[in-house]
């Protein structure tokens, strides 16, 4: 849960008040009925947590007929460029997690509680990224994307390994891949039944060979802004399955720039203000702040570049959605795109 829209703070720098009741609202009038906030750290998740739960309890309290505008759900797990920091770097010896297996155990109380209460739809985002090794260096985010497996899917409630994968597969040929083939048909010790590999690998970027050994898997291809910057990726995107992509923000990041190669499909356009470090207005969006609403574009682009229509693109990738995430519980009147 980003800082930008809870704590109107920017690179280390307070620039505006709190506007995520905004940003929430610009979803919805948007038609957005769902929404996950992903996490990459061991306190990510946790406030992500927080926050699905705060909303929820105050839509609970605050609407006539009890009805949610829209369902918040979140995801806990490390990130690949944050395993150095939050598996090695934060240890010592005198606690509270003086492990890594600490910091494991307390990830997995966070996803089962989560996962009683509705709260988490899915594990991650975790993986691999070797554009950004000075973070985390490969071995390490190797090694803990593999603990983070074993620990979550076969160590742990079956519930909770049944879960979807929120991926981050960034730059890393085909390891990521053969990592999660070595799971392929694993069983969980507790039941002796397979534990299936399905989820997303998110803000895809590569090959069209490796979404199509991604989707021989069983997963899903994540598309947003940083997916359709060239016309290579467009390439991609054109070929890929519609029934097997998910249409992303990954707010605040991944805008659909005017310079990337799928903006000149873009229909919906959106009033915006200078950015955080000018003159803040209250209800108007901030330039170079990817939000929620801005998903339509997502699905213009999609459409442009498969020459198919919009409505289509939305509803099929809607469905992929709630087919993916079949935890999802929303009222049925919020269950159709708009």
């Amino acid at each position: 849960m980003d800082e930008r829209y809870t704590d109107g703070i920017y690179y280390g720098k307070k620039r505006h008040d709190p506007d995520f009741d905004l940003v929430l609202e610009r979803a919805i009038q948007q038609g957005v009925t769902h929404i996950i906030l992903t996490a990459g750290t061991l306190e990510e998740s946790r406030k992500a947590i927080g926050v699905v739960e705060t909303y929820r309890k105050k839509w609970e309290e605050t609407s006539e007929t009890g009805t949610p505008p829209l369902f918040l759900g979140c995801t806990v797990g490390v990130h690949p460029t944050r395993c150095q920091q939050e598996f090695v770097d934060n240890l010592r010896g005198d606690g509270p997690y003086p492990t890594a297996d600490d910091v494991l155990d307390e990830l997995s109380e966070l996803l089962s509680h989560g996962l009683d209460r509705g709260y988490v739809v899915a594990i991650g985002e975790f993986g691999l990224d070797y554009d950004r090794l000075e973070f985390s260096p490969k071995d390490v985010q190797i090694d803990f994307f593999k603990r983070q497996l074993n620990r979550f899917l076969y160590s742990g409630r079956p519930e909770v390994g049944g879960l979807p994968l929120f991926l981050h597969n960034r730059s890393v040929g085909r390891d990521l891949l053969e990592i999660l083939l070595e799971h392929h048909d694993r069983v969980h010790p507790a039941t002796q039944e397979p534990v299936p590999i399905r989820g997303v690998v998110h803000s895809f970027d590569d090959s069209l060979e490796l979404a199509s050994a991604f989707i021989d898997l069983g997963l899903h291809i994540g598309l947003n802004g940083c997916s359709l910057k060239t016309e290579e990726n467009l390439e991609v995107v054109r070929e890929l399955p519609l029934n097997r992509i998910l249409l992303e923000t990954d707010c605040p990041y991944c805008e659909i720039k005017a310079t990337h190669a799928g903006h000149k499909h873009i229909k919906t356009t959106f009033v915006g203000q200078k950015k955080a470090d000018k003159k803040f207005e209250a209800g108007k969006m901030v330039k170079g702040r990817n939000e929620p609403c801005q998903i339509v574009q997502v699905a213009e682009v999609i459409a442009g570049a498969k020459g198919i229509p919009v409505e289509e693109v939305a509803r099929v990738c809607y469905q992929n959605s709630m087919d993916l995430y079949g935890g999802f519980s929303i009222p049925e009147k919020l269950t159709t795109m708009p």
